[in-house]
């Protein structure tokens, strides 16, 4: 039998005696509650936000510099997971910006642009002119659904069309400048 090399010989050494001064310098722990291995992921909540909101803070964007909305057209606006308060977990705006169009996503407190070369609609909507959700929501919340329930919203040509989260999805229009029942 060959005699081991006294550098690698050094090197077991060292490696065994770094792994059991490792383990014997550890802080002990009591056994019980906090002992042994721990979940440490947090879930994550999911937030809700009015259109209002949303819109506010892609400007505060826009003023920043952070977003590019010079010249853009809103054309569609879809919220889904829409509470009886108009309150959203997501917000989508489909917008036409210099002959490209894309789509504007607000989901837990952050705005995202995606490019899209699918079909928008070709009316710009005037997001000023119109009934904003949160009022639609309170004028029609008969019609609209139950407390509780959620609905898929979407506006575009001038009309919302509200869509129910339910087992026999029902579907109400309503003219986003008046909001009318239609």
């Amino acid at each position: 039998m060959k005699p081991i090399p006294p550098l690698i010989l050094a090197i077991c050494c060292i490696l065994a005696f770094s792994v059991v001064c490792g383990c014997t310098s550890a802080p002990s722990q009591p056994s019980g509650e906090g002992a042994g291995i721990q979940d440490v992921t947090h879930p994550v909540l999911e937030t809700k936000t009015d259109l209002e909101t949303a819109l506010e803070e892609l400007d505060m964007l826009a003023g920043e510099g952070l977003e590019n909305v010079t010249g853009m057209e809103v054309v569609m606006v879809s919220g889904t997971a829409v509470t009886e308060t108009a309150s959203a977990g997501t917000w989508v705006l489909g917008v036409r910006q210099e002959n490209a169009t894309s789509l504007l996503v607000y989901s837990r407190g952050t705005w995202s642009r995606f490019a899209w070369s699918g079909d928008l609609p070709d009316e710009p909507l005037h997001l000023d002119e119109i009934v904003m959700p949160g009022d639609l929501y309170r004028l029609h919340a008969a019609t609209i659904g139950v407390p509780g329930k959620q609905t898929d919203l979407l506006l575009e040509g001038g009309t919302y069309t509200i869509r129910s989260h339910s087992d026999r999805p029902d579907a109400a229009t309503f003219d986003a400048r008046t909001g009318e029942a239609i």
